[in-house]
């Protein structure tokens, strides 16, 4: 009997240590995936954090971008949501990303606020590009690709997915804050109409789109959570943190998907709160979306 008892708490052992390891989650912290200039005209070392689940049987790879309106905030804000998704067996990318520098918060129009957006899809590019170019060192060539984040981040990572071609970049160009639309702006923005890589689906944790007409039929899936009552990004249409930017928010992103038959699924919030689920933290309106979320971007579309 003792020895039965020995051998049972022997297998509760490996089998509690195996399931230990299998959430082990390997972080590579503050890798530079690219140098640039910001607004400022200062030289930028743009860092990721690399997040590896021990168990990568998903092969889904999610890109991730906090919020802060271009203003502020920083990767570590996701650094949680980060370390849950690779638990789940998701390799994620926690990236920083150039923003408006701080002697221009005083003096905030619609040309820097249009010009961080671009810089920060470009980031978001760049950072694709690093970890898909180099194949040999990370391996995840074969991985589906998801790009989301909060707020600001949800808000590059929609436009990055769906500005797909020049009449995307015309249609941007009608927009208040594409009013000093240049030739130059346009022929760098050309890059994200011939995308090296292909993007798969996009997490929306309220974001927005300045033209729900950006999306056409055929691109990525959408898995978005927003608050009803969001007095930041409207969560159908209306004006955008106060700046006077007109967007489109989920509801409107979602009733376009669905005419198109896009895979979507819109998580609604019944509140008032911007911040409900921000970083992807739970709070108590929003108690089980990570579960959601985990389920819907697990799914093959």
């Amino acid at each position: 009997m003792k020895l039965n008892y020995q051998i049972l708490t022997l297998v509760f052992i490996l089998l509690h240590a195996s399931s230990v390891l299998a959430h082990h989650t390997k972080v590579t912290s503050n890798i530079i995936y690219a140098e640039k200039i910001n607004q400022n005209g200062d030289l930028e070392k743009l860092k990721l954090d690399l997040y590896q689940p021990r168990n990568n049987e998903k092969k889904k790879i999610v890109y991730l971008m906090h919020g802060g309106g271009f203003l502020d905030g920083e990767k570590a804000d996701f650094n949680e949501y980060s370390e849950y998704l690779a638990r789940q067996g998701f390799v994620v990318c926690n990236l920083n990303y150039r923003l408006i520098p701080d002697e221009f918060h005083e003096q905030l129009n619609y040309d820097i606020y249009a010009t961080s957006l671009v810089f920060a899809m470009d980031d978001l590019d760049s950072a694709i590009r690093y970890i898909h170019d180099n194949s040999d060192k990370y391996g995840f060539n074969d991985h589906e690709i998801i790009i989301g984040g909060y707020s600001a981040g949800a808000v590059t990572s929609l436009h990055y997915a769906y500005i797909n071609s020049v009449d995307d970049l015309f249609l941007l160009s009608e927009s208040d804050i594409f009013t000093n639309f240049t030739q130059e702006k346009q022929s760098f923005m050309s890059k994200f109409t011939e995308k090296k890589y292909e993007i798969n689906k996009v997490l929306n944790i309220a974001g927005s789109l300045l033209s729900p007409y950006l999306i056409h039929e055929g691109e990525p899936s959408i898995v978005s959570v927003h608050s009803v009552g969001d007095d930041v990004v409207p969560y159908e249409m209306g004006d955008t943190d106060g700046t006077g930017i007109i967007s489109y928010g989920s509801k409107a992103i979602h009733q376009r998907a669905d005419n198109l038959q896009i895979a979507n699924h819109l998580i609604t919030i019944n509140d008032d709160d911007h911040a409900s689920f921000g970083s992807g933290i739970e709070n108590e309106n929003c108690h089980d979306c990570r579960v959601m979320v985990d389920k819907l971007l697990s799914q093959q579309d």
